[in-house]
């Protein structure tokens, strides 16, 4: 990264926004109009504006922004805000929907994360992500979906749209490819067991804190070794850290990523997240050899914003609200080589599991 004042002012306020502390830097502010408007532009990007908006508050009156760009960021935080309390109240709808139908749902990632924040109201909710223990049910889930007329984006598809939300149904928990870890995590589920949350005034089932960790963690090395992605994801590894600090088995997680062959991009992870998320490192799980990492990755998540789709040169184009991708082999294969010293297993698994889903659909 250049560590230009634009950047340095990102991370000073996603870090204070995150934390609720204000450390001064005293020749960071005050930022020019089209400074603080480059800054809102990369919030939006890597969809954290919400966090750096908490940042702004705390900020002396004399180094906030213009009072037109405080007023729209502040209309778009409310909308975060609205969306927010509209997913919570979809979220329990679907799940009385789920339970009438004697489905028994799994809440990952999303608002079942969002708690972990300091305001979690926020966060940006994206899609909504069912996971579904029993093959049997995850079936029986797009059947009853089916029933009630719920369109999906594609034939054959597992993801819904609600009253306009993308619902994901899931019938696999961890994004790790290789093949050979399945009794590894099938064991670490089964002695962790689940939890539930309120949401939307229900008991909702969510992962217990050492299993969603884990969960989050292979959801970020999926996207890392496809097309990206962005800092709210690590934000969110770093919110749980934080809360369930006292909750989570360090040692059971290092033997599970040395298992799994990905200790030393996890250590990467750390150092990203203590150097640029402001995560004290005694909140990591366990002790990270985050300084020999030889692994960095903040560049090419500031740079491709979330899940990759600031990065023009594997954009081809936008259609409504998704991407075209251009040079997917080629991005691909830059990124697996990048990561396969770091996670080998998975990078040598990644393109053969991906192929064999694709063709699956």
């Amino acid at each position: 990264m250049e560590n230009n004042r634009i950047e340095r002012a990102f991370f000073f306020l996603l870090k204070s926004g995150l934390w609720g502390e204000n450390i001064w830097e005293a020749d960071l502010f005050p930022l020019s109009a089209e400074e603080w408007s480059a800054v809102y532009a990369r919030a939006v990007e890597q969809t954290v504006e919400g966090l750096l908006y908490d940042g702004l508050l705390l900020l002396a009156p004399e180094n906030l922004p213009p009072r037109e760009m405080r007023q729209k960021w502040s209309v778009l935080v409310d909308r975060v805000e609205r969306s927010n309390r509209l997913s919570n109240d979809i979220i329990a709808e679907q799940h009385i929907f789920f339970m009438t139908h004697g489905l028994c749902p799994i809440l990952l990632k999303g608002q079942g994360v969002a708690v972990a924040y300091r305001v979690p109201q926020h966060r940006v909710c994206g899609d909504i992500d069912w996971y579904f223990d029993k093959g049997r049910h995850f079936d029986l889930a797009q059947l009853q979906l089916t029933k009630k007329g719920v369109p999906t984006l594609g034939r054959g598809s597992p993801v819904y749209l609600w009253k306009g939300y993308e619902t994901d149904l899931h019938d696999r928990l961890f994004d790790f490819h290789n093949p050979f870890s399945k009794n590894l995590l099938k064991q670490i589920r089964a002695d962790f067991p689940d939890t539930t949350l309120t949401i939307g005034g229900r008991e909702i089932a969510v992962l217990a804190p050492q299993i969603q960790v884990v969960q989050i963690t292979a959801h970020i090395l999926k996207h890392s070794l496809s097309f990206g992605i962005g800092l709210r994801q690590f934000c969110d590894l770093a919110a749980l850290y934080d809360k369930y600090a006292a909750k989570l088995d360090g040692k059971r997680l290092e033997l599970l990523y040395s298992d799994l062959g990905v200790i030393n991009w996890i250590s990467a992870v750390h150092q990203l997240l203590v150097d640029y998320i402001g995560l004290p490192a005694d909140k990591l799980p366990f002790a990270s050899n985050t300084m020999d990492s030889g692994l960095s990755i903040i560049d090419e998540v500031w740079h491709g914003g979330n899940f990759g789709f600031t990065d023009t040169s594997y954009i081809k184009e936008t259609e409504g609200p998704y991407i075209v991708r251009k040079n997917k082999t080629g991005m691909l294969l830059r990124r697996l080589t990048k990561y396969f010293s770091h996670a080998p297993k998975e990078a040598l698994w990644f393109p053969f599991i991906h192929l064999l889903n694709k063709r699956k659909r």
